[in-house]
């Protein structure tokens, strides 16, 4: 069986799904903490939550920031930001975009999966 020590973790999750996007950085944190490789992107509606979580008075702030502060958030997908007119939000919390011209400025998920990333989708 080959193990893998390196994760991405995407999160999809609407504006209903507060458990899915809060778990998938509590998720990456827990990895990044115990030495594993850990990358988050924000997709599809998920690219909704980095300008919610931003606020201070969010009730899962706390956690975006240390997420945030760990480096492992490597951002939004730029083709997703521009479709739910997120792109702002997203820079204003301190955010990348992140896109593949190969992809139509979609994540570049093939190119994850060919690093030897396992994806963990939320």
């Amino acid at each position: 069986m080959t193990t893998t020590n390196k994760f991405v973790i995407i999160i999809q999750a609407d504006q209903q799904d507060i458990g899915k996007a809060v778990h998938g950085l509590l998720y990456g944190q827990e990895l990044h903490e115990e030495g594993f490789e850990v990358e988050i992107l924000f997709d599809g509606a998920g690219t909704q939550w980095p300008g919610e979580l931003a606020k201070a008075e969010h009730s899962f702030n706390g956690l975006y920031k240390q997420v945030m502060k760990s480096g492992i958030i490597r951002g939004g997908c730029q083709a997703c930001s521009a479709f739910f007119d997120t792109a702002g939000d997203l820079g204003e919390a301190g955010m990348s975009l992140v896109g593949s011209d190969k992809s139509g400025g979609h994540i570049p998920f093939a190119q994850y999966i060919k690093d030897g990333f396992l994806p963990i989708v939320l």
